[in-house]
């Protein structure tokens, strides 16, 4: 199961470096947060991570926005997805929330999410749920959001991995620790955010989230 705890904090010792070298010890850079921690759909709030800090569950999404997974129910190991569709954008016309499983998980923990163009992927496309809310409402903890420039996506982002054909791709390795019955375990949690631009403006992003080991 992917699990995804509290970050634990690190004591440094500055005062040792100052009595050993003299020198007061350089700031240490704040640890990097992760890039998704949960989704808005309106006044909705997608989490995914679960209140003990453990990965979150399909559950979520349907107790939100009403169930639409497709299937209906785990069965041989394929990837559950659910389908929604918001009211249209403006810019970037009718678009299809999706939010998945990961392919080699469980099917009941929640992964991914993507805000696509209608039609960019039909396979899990079919019979979508309407929702009463405006695409352009669907926004990241981030703040990602359709019609964003990308010098403000930038600004929210930093500096993505990789950027090529309006493509820019964002990736962020946090360590987590987790405690359990007296044992500490440490491992590295995994988040991304891709965005697509059109005219120098987003028309579609996704998140992903898991751990490493």
């Amino acid at each position: 199961m992917i699990r995804l705890p509290r970050v634990a904090a690190a004591g440094v010792l500055l005062g040792i470096g100052v009595a050993l070298t003299g020198f007061a010890p350089v700031r240490r850079q704040q640890p990097a947060k992760p890039l998704l921690q949960y989704l808005m759909v309106g006044t909705k709030r997608i989490a995914f991570e679960s209140p003990e800090h453990t990965v979150a569950r399909f559950r979520y999404v349907d107790q939100a926005l009403g169930a639409a997974r497709r299937p209906r129910a785990s069965r041989d190991g394929r990837p559950m997805s659910a389908c929604y569709r918001p009211v249209a954008d403006p810019l970037a016309g009718p678009v299809t929330l999706l939010f998945e499983s990961d392919e080699m998980g469980d099917t009941e923990d929640l992964t991914e999410f993507e805000v696509i163009p209608v039609g960019s992927r039909p396979e899990v496309e079919r019979g979508c749920a309407k929702l009463a809310v405006a695409a352009s409402a669907i926004v990241t903890d981030r703040g990602i959001r359709l019609g964003l420039t990308r010098p403000e996506v930038m600004r929210l982002l930093g500096t993505p991995v990789r950027d090529r054909d309006d493509v820019a791709e964002f990736e962020v390795t946090t360590e987590r620790t987790v405690r359990t019955a007296g044992a500490e375990d440490r491992y590295d949690l995994f988040t991304s955010l891709t965005v697509t631009f059109r005219d120098g403006r987003v028309v579609a992003f996704s998140g992903a989230i898991g751990d490493t080991d």
